[in-house]
This record gives C-alpha cells, sequence and structure tokens, in this order.
C-alpha cells in the first residue's frame, strides 16, 4: 500500500463547544467532516497564483507532452507546491 498523503489536517479546525464550566459537548462533535485539509486550501492558493501569473502557465504548457491536458497538470503543480508548503513546516528553525 502506498504512504497516505500528509493533508496537514483541517484547513480551520472547529473548536469543540464548551459550556460555563469549560467542558466540551455537543450533538454530534466530534464532527464528522472537517471540511476541507489544509493541503486542499494550500493548494487552492497555489492554483490561484499560478493560474494569474502568464510565465509560470507558459512554463507548464511548453512541459506538457502531447495530449496531456493542460488543466490536470495545473491541478497537479499546485498540488506539489502544497506538499512542499507541508514539507516545510515539519523544518525546525
Amino acid at each position: 500500500m502506498a504512504n497516505p498523503i500528509n493533508d496537514g489536517g483541517p484547513a480551520f479546525p472547529v473548536i469543540p463547544p464548551q459550556d460555563e464550566h469549560g467542558i466540551g459537548s455537543a450533538p454530534g462533535y466530534p464532527f464528522p467532516d472537517t471540511g476541507m485539509s489544509l493541503r486542499d486550501w494550500l493548494a487552492g492558493k497555489a492554483l490561484t497564483g499560478t493560474i494569474s501569473n502568464v510565465d509560470a502557465m507558459n512554463k507548464i504548457f511548453a512541459g506538457l507532452d502531447d495530449g496531456e491536458d493542460l488543466t490536470m497538470a495545473v491541478a497537479k503543480s499546485s498540488y506539489e507546491f502544497a506538499d512542499a508548503m507541508l514539507k516545510a513546516r515539519e523544518v525546525k528553525p
């Protein structure tokens, strides 16, 4: 089996609700769907930067093989940036 993808956890984690005594409880918590992952959010940010940059788009386009889809190549590139960002977070300053 392939290594699982580090998705960085939830992009916008939800803090458990607490009562006036600081005790956390809520029907359905922990919520079954935590929303998009940090990896997805970072890929979306990278995608925005890439598609707004003509030079970046030209470099991706120039590197395509015959029949390769530009949109898929741009999406893959966005996730490569996201994965690099998550990896950089692991490096201790």
